[in-house]
């Protein structure tokens, strides 16, 4: 099934994203004039009210349906969706959603066509009662009679898309306070990443021994990280190592992991991961580090490993041992996601 964004990216799709966007697309700039203010006090307080709450948003479990809660009191919505780029820039996917009482319809959870619009051109869509047969059957599914839409950008790129709805019609000065809203959380993107990280769990009362910690807390570490990734933090790269049959007897085993782990964790910094797998490999992640460190890094462990002998002798081990590799956001924003792409390379 083609996606919303693939859609909108043939000819047709362009030609109607266009003049969709001609049409809906927000005609004022983002900007606080007197008379917004003057008539619009009430929603200027909760705007002011809303960006006070960005500073918690990182230390938020759930911080997409925070940004989502803020956006929609903000204009008194009563059904929104929080939708975010994925798959290689092309597909939305909602990562959260208020309002519906029995969930975000299954046709809507890979992105409106609405949704798609404002990601391509760029600016909020006001969309009341419309006349166009493709609209009005979205809106069904939407479950209200107006929406607002609008884009959130990283760094000048597409990021998410946030959809309000309500009975009501919204107005221009409303679409443009929420605008205002987005250039906010757009400029505190950075500072929410870091947000993110720093409340990340403990991990000094884990660790099993030095250097090596349960997979379990492992894999608690991996999403808060992928998070600031998805926050506008730099990419980070997730290693497999596959470690060649031992030889030697049961009793040989921890003495060989231990001295494993040692090479291996000469060759990463402190705040890199080790963990052990579910299949007797170890997994290795790398906070901010892109796709070509990471190889960088496999490289100088794969070389370290075979250069100890803590495998056996290096003719048997070159070709045995294995380390696959997986970036966020290229091979995923998720550890599953990471996961997979790292199962398919064995």
């Amino acid at each position: 099934m083609r996606t919303i964004m693939e859609n909108l990216d043939g000819a047709g799709g362009s030609a109607r994203a266009d003049e969709v966007g001609s049409r809906y697309g927000l005609m004022k700039p983002p900007e606080l004039t007197a008379e917004i203010a003057s008539r619009r006090w009430r929603e200027l307080n909760r705007l002011i009210h809303a960006c006070m709450v960005l500073h918690g948003v990182g230390r938020d479990r759930r911080p997409f349906q925070r940004l989502l809660r803020t956006a929609g009191a903000l204009v008194g919505a009563t059904r929104g969706i929080f939708y975010m780029r994925c798959e290689g820039e092309s597909a939305l996917e909602a990562v959260a959603a208020s309002g519906f009482l029995r969930g975000v319809p299954e046709r809507l959870r890979s992105g409106s066509e609405l949704a798609g619009v404002a990601m391509r051109v760029g600016k909020p869509l006001l969309v009341s009662r419309p006349t166009e047969s493709w609209l009005e059957e979205e809106m069904r599914w939407l479950g209200e009679s107006s929406c607002v839409v609008f884009p959130i950008l990283r760094e000048g790129q597409p990021w998410g898309v946030l959809q309000l709805l309500r009975s009501e019609a919204f107005s221009e000065e409303e679409a443009v306070l929420l605008w205002m809203y987005a250039l906010v959380v757009e400029d505190a993107l950075p500072s929410l990443a870091q947000a993110v990280r720093d409340n990340e769990p403990s991990i000094s009362s884990t660790s099993s021994h030095a250097g090596l910690i349960s997979l379990s807390v492992f894999e608690s570490r991996l999403d808060w990280e992928l998070e600031c990734v998805l926050w506008g933090g730099r990419s980070s790269t997730l290693l497999r190592i596959s470690l060649s049959p031992h030889g030697g007897g049961p009793q040989e085993e921890p003495l060989r992991q231990s001295k494993v782990l040692r090479v291996v964790r000469s060759c990463l910094r402190g705040v890199d991961l080790v963990s052990p797998g579910a299949a007797g490999d170890l997994l290795v992640f790398l906070p901010e580090m892109d796709a070509s460190e990471g190889q960088q890094v496999a490289q100088k462990i794969r070389r370290a490993l075979v250069q100890s002998r803590v495998l056996g002798e290096e003719s048997a081990v070159i070709h045995s041992l294995r380390i696959a590799q997986a970036t966020c956001p290229d091979q995923g924003k998720r550890r599953e996601d990471l996961l997979r792409s790292l199962d398919s390379q064995t």
